[in-house]
């Protein structure tokens, strides 16, 4: 049974991290009177504080897109997992984790309606008990909804005060690269993944 038809295109972490360093070397170039031939035009009567703070605002914008796309991947990585375990018929998929998603599971609704917090996470947590590093993998699975709220923001339009009014230190794209490294090295041997 095919659920999904998946995207072998997707972005991957390191073409999510290509973008992120090219677009942090342009606007380093941008703001550097060295490499920017235009430099005295673009910045023209400004006071260094305000190129300054210019040069901030566009690394903020980019740090927030950047994470904005690799939360976006780690929500693939789980609801990726959820649907081959929607899909399988496999012995190997007849873990504890499998049998709780196809219980679940009404034959004929779309994998994207079940909430990623309430019942794909809710599953992990049950079924991570008594795994290796089940006290790590516990951690990740207690934050990952706050991660998922910035997230929502962000995709929302950024049109309320987010709660968080240290987003930007707590949220940043070096922070949620340490997430995904984390997810890799603790959930990876256990999710499921596409190969095309």
């Amino acid at each position: 049974m095919v659920i999904v038809n998946f995207n072998p295109d997707k972005p991957l972490p390191e073409d999510i991290q290509k973008f992120y360093d090219e677009s942090q070397a342009g606007i380093e170039s941008k703001f550097d009177i060295t490499q920017n031939p235009n430099y005295k035009a673009d910045f023209a009567f400004l006071p260094p504080e305000e190129i300054e703070k210019q040069k901030k605002q566009l690394l903020d914008e980019l740090s927030l897109r950047s994470s904005f796309f690799l939360l976006a991947y780690i929500e693939s990585l789980f609801r990726t997992d959820f649907v081959l375990r929607l899909e399988s018929n496999k012995k190997g998929y007849t873990d504890v984790l499998t049998k709780a998603y196809k219980n679940i599971y009404t034959p004929g609704h779309k994998p994207y309606t079940y909430s990623l917090t309430d019942v794909i996470f809710k599953e992990w947590r049950g079924y991570v008990v008594n795994k290796p590093n089940s006290k790590e993998m516990q951690d990740i699975l207690r934050n990952l909804p706050q991660y998922f709220d910035f997230r929502n923001w962000m995709a929302h339009g950024r049109y309320w005060k987010y709660k968080e009014s240290n987003y930007f230190n707590k949220y940043n794209y070096l922070q949620i690269q340490i997430l995904n490294a984390l997810i890799q090295k603790y959930f990876g041997p256990y999710l499921k993944k596409k190969s095309f």
